[in-house]
């Protein structure tokens, strides 16, 4: 019998519904949890370091990093993980405002993402609403896959 991944991860989720509750209220949850979102949204680091160094950083950030902003973070306006749409890579700790107006001006052009993706990476990128993907376990092919991909069919449009 062959060993299903999915399907034991499934029925582990169902049988310990709380136990896996009490895990994202600890600290090292809480980190999982908001690193796990930010590879969702994108952003690519080459190990654990950084995406912790990453997250300390965060949590210890008192106000916007925008030189011309510099506001202290409120609930209206929340401290966000800034990061490069065209590369995924970090650039500071901003407030939403900040981040949301970097972001306007950067997808003007397209918008691609590099993200973690089980052992392996997916580039992915939208051009005029279609969105095209390309896999790979090694980063750095990915990483010059997508400036020549981005330089034929983004910048030459």
């Amino acid at each position: 019998m062959v060993f299903d991944r999915k399907k034991w991860q499934k029925e582990y989720r169902e049988n310990n519904k709380e136990k896996i509750k009490e895990y994202y209220k600890t600290e090292k949850g809480k980190m999982e949890q908001k690193i796990g979102s930010w590879k969702f949204q994108g952003l690519v680091c080459e190990n654990i370091e950084e995406y912790e160094y990453i997250y300390n950083r965060w949590l210890s950030s008192e106000r916007c990093e925008e030189p011309k902003c510099n506001k202290e973070y409120t609930k209206k306006n929340k401290k966000s993980m800034d990061h490069c749409h065209l590369n995924g890579l970090f650039r500071n700790i901003l407030c939403n405002s900040c981040n949301m107006k970097k972001r306007t001006k950067e997808n003007s052009s397209g918008i691609t993402n590099i993200y973690k993706m089980g052992k392996g990476w997916c580039y992915q990128i939208n051009i005029k609403g279609q969105k095209h993907n390309k896999y790979s376990k090694d980063l750095e092919w990915l990483k010059n896959y997508k400036k020549e991909y981005e330089n034929k069919y983004l910048y030459n449009i």
